[in-house]
């Protein structure tokens, strides 16, 4: 698989006025139903993105493909779902992945038009949650809403790691693990930050309607230690020569973006 991915990602690199199309391919592939839980579509677009991030590439008109090809790639997988309803749980090819279907039925009907902006970026959701939003007989116009919301998202934020990536390139090794190992930490602090802020809000709106709101456990102590380690990581970049490093490394994302 890595040498596949690779392959692919130096032809690119060889031919970048196919890029847009072949990136189309990729999104679109891996927006597909149940084909996409075979597509090591994250890896090909993190790679892409490494080539954004070198300045082999473009951002926004790669984003645009990409976010073209991961509508496409939903919009027919909704189409399947309109058309064959629940015979599509009898087809050779999907008989396998019961599991997943009802997983990510249960998903969309307790979520709804939520379900589809949250499951494109929930592992292998993202490549049923559609055909299931057509099966259960989603309006046409509310689904196109939500994928189109839902991709223009997906595609930059599918394309930043790698970007992040080819950016720092130019770094020293070392330099590069501590600058990308910071980043990280701070994107998976905010991540949980932002749940536990959801937390919050959920039982303030709780306790005006008189109604139970229970925390997830030990809720003050995860959000005092994430809160810890965000500080941790920003007080290093503050007292170390990293932190002009890293503003050296945000420069040059917002260039290779703004180009």
């Amino acid at each position: 698989m890595e040498e596949f991915v690779n392959n692919i990602i130096e032809w690119i690199r060889a031919n970048p006025h196919w890029a847009g199309i072949a990136v189309f391919a990729i999104a679109f592939l891996e927006s597909l139903a149940i084909v996409g839980l075979a597509m090591p579509g994250w890896l090909l677009l993190v790679g892409v993105g490494s080539l954004i991030g070198s300045g082999s590439l473009s951002f926004w008109p790669i984003a645009f493909f990409s976010f073209a090809g991961a509508a496409s790639g939903q919009a027919l997988s909704f189409l399947v779902g309109v058309a064959f309803k629940e015979r599509v749980h009898h087809w050779p090819w999907v008989e396998n992945h019961q599991k997943l279907l009802h997983r990510a039925e249960s998903f969309f009907r307790r979520h709804g038009f939520a379900g589809i902006l949250i499951g494109q970026f929930i592992g292998p959701i993202r490549a049923v949650i559609s055909l299931i939003a057509g099966i259960l007989d989603m309006p046409a116009k509310k689904f196109l809403v939500a994928v189109l919301i839902a991709s223009m998202i997906w595609a930059p934020v599918y394309l930043m790691p790698g970007v992040v990536l080819g950016a720092a390139l130019t770094f020293e090794k070392n330099q590069i693990f501590i600058l990308l190992s910071c980043l990280v930490t701070m994107a998976v602090c905010l991540w949980l930050l932002g749940g536990y802020l959801r937390q919050l809000w959920a039982r303030r709106r709780a306790h005006r309607t008189d109604r139970s709101y229970e925390m997830t456990r030990h809720f003050a102590l995860k959000m005092i230690s994430t809160m810890s380690v965000m500080t941790a990581v920003i007080l290093f970049l503050v007292v170390s020569s990293y932190g002009s490093l890293m503003l050296e490394l945000s420069q040059k994302i917002l260039v290779v973006i703004g180009e």
